[in-house]
């Protein structure tokens, strides 16, 4: 749907550290979800002053918290930190 993607900041098996496969398709889910909004909320070529500019964000849906940065210049989410309050855990 969008020419943005994602990816972890990290390494998957830090931010997705003790999730059961399910969690883990599920934080998928979310990550493609943020990429096509963010090819909504950024269309054409970011400003010289934001190019490189990637704050941390967060998102929240039903128990899970996800902290991602949107890097325009890749047309990249890179995911940093999840967390399913249900279960307690995440990274």
């Amino acid at each position: 749907m969008s020419e943005w993607s994602w990816d972890f900041l990290s390494s998957p098996g830090e931010v997705l550290d003790g999730l059961s496969p399910g969690s883990r398709a599920e934080v998928e889910r979310i990550a493609r979800r943020l990429a096509d909004a963010a090819a909504v909320k950024h269309v054409g070529e970011p400003l010289p002053g934001a190019a490189g500019s990637a704050p941390l964000q967060s998102f929240a849906e039903g128990p899970w918290m996800v902290w991602f940065m949107e890097y325009r210049v890749r047309r990249v989410v890179y995911i940093v930190s999840v967390q399913n309050a249900l279960a307690g855990g995440g990274s």
